[in-house]
């Protein structure tokens, strides 16, 4: 019986660990169970443009949608995997997927930008060039039923 107290106050106190951050101090936090933890810190509109362009140069077309935007601050265990990033993304679109439909109700929009800020890692340059941001930036979008990633670039 002890055991089981045990481990059901570990459950509770892990979404706490993310409260004693001071950037998440009053905001929502999380627990993804892989080591890492954060809060979320905007949610919110974006937008996509899409450019393509042939290979000759004969014609282009470049489109801008509206999407949905979860940003979150992340700490913890970082990984750069594209396959770790990726089933992040999707746990947070998914997360947060409610809250993201009860703010923009009168939006529509086909995709949602999901992106981990990580405060307290130096950028290593592999998602967002080290010119861009001094913090490891990891964007990606998801459909509007967070099924799937894409990365930019």
């Amino acid at each position: 019986m002890h055991k089981y107290f045990l481990i059901f106050t570990l459950l509770l106190a892990l979404p706490a660990a993310a409260q004693q951050e001071r950037e998440c101090r009053g905001k929502q936090a999380f627990d993804l169970g892989d080591g890492s933890y954060g809060c979320l810190q905007e949610v919110g509109t974006s937008q996509i443009t899409t450019t393509r362009t042939r290979d000759d140069g004969a014609s282009s077309s470049v489109r801008k949608n509206a999407t949905g935007k979860i940003e979150v601050l992340m700490f913890g265990e970082y990984n750069g995997s594209r396959q770790v990033t990726g089933n992040r993304i999707k746990t947070i679109c998914r997360t947060f997927l409610p809250t993201l439909q009860a703010e923009l109700t009168d939006l529509s929009y086909h995709r949602i930008v999901v992106v981990l800020i990580w405060p307290r890692i130096e950028n290593p340059g592999n998602y967002v060039p080290k010119a861009e941001a001094k913090v490891a930036v990891q964007p990606g979008f998801s459909s509007a039923q967070c099924r799937g990633v894409k990365f930019f670039g």
